[in-house]
């Protein structure tokens, strides 16, 4: 009982910040908006104020106030950042997620991540000698929005695979307010600076690609082989085999029986049998329809290996991908 009240007021809670964040910064953006002219608004870097801050010479009692806590809102939020990313970095290097980031697993005795704080530092001060920060405060908004975008998804993604393990205990949560944040991150992300975002999108998918080759040791599964999975369900089920098929629909369903390496005594050349078979599978559905290709081994189940019948099903599936044949393959 207690911990349902507390969950319904930690809801209340995060709506009624939510609400109150989102007034503040709504009533601000429109109060300065309306306290100056058109030209302000539409310059970006703030030439025809003469390169002072619009908010702080319209702040009572002195526009120091508005720059002492742009200053101290900077330190606070460069201060969180120091020592919130290195451990977020040493995080996903013990996952061992990322293969080349293992070096910065390593902590000192008192679990700091030493060498994640350098690797930090030295980014921060190549910001810092860029001098202009202007420069590259756009492919940083375009990596937080990226951030964002992921997080969406794959609460989006995890919601409609109905994935055993994604319970989301906040009461109000629907997967369609996840796929409207990531387009509206999208949408931002073009909005602001397009050829950043591309950028961004490129090291990402970079990224992705490299951790797929490399092939991570921690598995957790693939939200886009879930998605796959899920749609050819889907596809599936919604095939009504009462119904009347038309004839432009049919497509040629082929069972295979692929003689396997005992059978040498039926054959005369069984290497030659077996790769005619599957050429001659290839020309008959080209390359349409369902093929299933089944290798079956004579003999005592329980007196054949798991070793050896992995290694036949996957000679099995270089013959077929040999042959160009995209089907479904197995040993029975």
């Amino acid at each position: 009982m207690a911990r349902a009240l507390l969950g319904v007021s930690l809801e209340k809670n995060i709506f009624f910040f939510q609400l109150t964040t989102s007034i503040v910064y709504l009533t601000g953006a429109v109060l300065i908006g309306s306290s100056v002219a058109e030209m302000f608004i539409r310059d970006k870097f703030g030439q025809s104020a003469m390169g002072k801050l619009v908010i702080a010479e319209l702040a009572i009692p002195h526009p120091l106030l508005i720059l002492i806590g742009c200053c101290s809102s900077t330190i606070g939020a460069g201060m969180q950042s120091l020592t919130g990313a290195p451990r977020l970095l040493q995080a996903i290097s013990a996952d061992d997620v990322i293969p080349f980031l293992r070096p910065f697993q390593k902590t000192d005795k008192r679990g700091e991540p030493i060498r994640a704080i350098f690797l930090t530092l030295c980014i921060c001060w190549l910001g810092i000698l860029i001098a202009v920060i202007e420069n590259i405060t756009a492919l940083i908004t375009q990596f937080f929005l990226m951030c964002y975008l992921g997080v969406n998804a794959a609460c989006a993604l995890q919601s409609l695979l109905k994935a055993p393990g994604w319970r989301p205990s906040f009461r109000y949560f629907h997967w369609s307010l996840s796929t409207l944040g990531a387009f509206l991150c999208i949408a931002v992300m073009f909005i602001s600076a397009w050829y950043f975002a591309l950028v961004a999108i490129f090291i990402g998918a970079a990224v992705y690609k490299y951790i797929e080759y490399a092939g991570a040791e921690k598995e957790w599964g693939d939200g886009l082989k879930g998605l796959a999975l899920s749609a050819a369900r889907f596809a599936l089920l919604n095939v009504d085999s009462r119904g009347i098929m038309h004839t432009r629909n049919w497509r040629p369903q082929i069972l295979v029986l692929y003689p396997s390496k005992k059978m040498e005594q039926l054959y005369s050349n069984l290497e030659n049998t077996r790769k005619g078979l599957l050429a001659f599978v290839a020309q008959l559905k080209a390359g349409k329809g369902l093929t299933l290709i089944a290798e079956c081994i004579e003999g005592q189940f329980a007196q054949i290996s798991k070793s050896d019948i992995c290694t036949i099903k996957e000679e099995l599936q270089d013959a077929v991908k040999e042959s160009r044949i995209r089907g479904f393959c197995d040993v029975w």
